[in-house]
């Protein structure tokens, strides 16, 4: 029964991805600050940490804070905002929206958690689990843009209608990827534009050619994004940021 005293054992049913009770949740004091009745808390521990019941070597377990949400959106799927995570998950066999906030994390005492057993209720599929694990790492291993780049980026509001752009669709990327300079650091501070090349990667799902096509329409609409607001029709110069290309390619063609 949860709740009773029991001790942690590498034969813990807990992994990566379960969720907490709410009968655990209470117990530990976790609830979300904006929407406490949506509260779910996930496990994100590495399923060797937790496999691990050498109390002084790995003594916690590391969870996240989060909620259900009413909709996704496109911008926090497939890991592709650092901050934020939004992921489909089953819950009671229908499908749910759980988000996570980097910040929100938590740690508790594997002894604490031991007399609890994991929420049957929730189920992550296996490509959730896998966006929360690129998220996880992601987190810690991205580019640093330089500060320029970022200004002229939001100079004319670029970046928030990117972000308009792909969040009603942005289900179908699982990453886009920004390429400033060849990855060089260059000095622009002559006004010279950076260049910029845009990937925008995505799973083929069950139907290939459909998922390429519609990929397709975002490719079309960040580019014209882009040569709106920095490519002077008038001088055929770019202003700012020059990008160079702006591509979509399938997860198949990216092994």
């Amino acid at each position: 029964m949860e709740g009773m005293t029991a001790t942690w054992t590498r034969d813990t049913p807990w992994r990566q991805g379960h969720l907490l009770s709410p009968q655990a949740a209470l117990a530990f004091g976790f609830s979300h600050p904006e929407s406490p009745d949506s509260t779910c808390v996930v496990v994100i521990s590495h399923d060797c940490d937790l496999a691990n019941d050498s109390l002084q070597i790995e003594p916690d377990v590391e969870v996240i804070v989060g909620r259900r949400v009413q909709k996704g959106d496109g911008n926090y799927f497939w890991a592709k905002a650092p901050r934020t995570l939004h992921i489909d998950t089953l819950h009671n066999g229908s499908g749910a929206v759980i988000e996570l906030v980097a910040t929100a994390k938590r740690s508790l005492p594997k002894q604490e958690l031991a007399p609890f057993t994991p929420d049957i209720s929730y189920a992550l599929p296996g490509k959730s689990l896998s966006a929360l694990r690129s998220w996880l790492s992601v987190r810690y291993n991205r580019a640093a843009f330089p500060d320029p780049f970022v200004t002229r980026l939001s100079q004319f509001k670029v970046d928030k209608r990117l972000a308009k752009i792909i969040e009603p669709v942005g289900n179908l990327l699982s990453a886009v990827y920004f390429d400033v300079d060849d990855g060089l650091e260059i000095d622009r501070t002559d006004g010279s534009p950076y260049d910029l090349k845009i990937v925008l990667a995505y799973p083929p799902g069950d139907d290939p050619e459909q998922v390429a096509d519609d990929v397709e329409n975002i490719e079309i609409a960040v580019t014209n994004l882009f040569e709106e607001k920095h490519f002077d029709q008038g001088t055929g110069k770019w202003s700012g940021i020059a990008l160079k290309q702006c591509m979509s390619i399938s997860e198949d063609d990216l092994l």
